[in-house]
């Protein structure tokens, strides 16, 4: 069984990841574009409720011993599930 917290990172909490945002095609929806990584980016449709400060809000799901599992909301690209390395999530982790 994986524990639930690593390196000051658990499941469960709210990492807050830095995004580029725009008007989306409804008034309660804005989109966004957000670069995890080189390499690694991500954009979609995000209710309006899901971002503070071009900030979209994500929830750590799961935690290994070096990456950390996301869950993203919204119509993406791609899957809703990104890793992201320890550091990422506790660097961008809601305080």
């Amino acid at each position: 069984m994986r524990k639930n917290t690593h390196n000051g990172v658990k499941v469960g909490q709210i990492v807050l990841i830095p995004a580029t945002v725009k008007d989306g095609m409804f008034p309660t929806e804005r989109y966004s574009y957000w670069e995890i990584g080189p390499g690694n980016n991500i954009s979609g449709y995000v209710v309006k409720d899901q971002i503070q400060n071009d900030r979209v809000r994500a929830v750590v799901v799961d935690v290994t011993k070096e990456k950390a599992v996301l869950a993203l909301p919204g119509e993406l690209t791609r899957s809703s599930l990104v890793h992201v390395p320890l550091a990422f999530a506790r660097e961008h982790a809601a305080r």
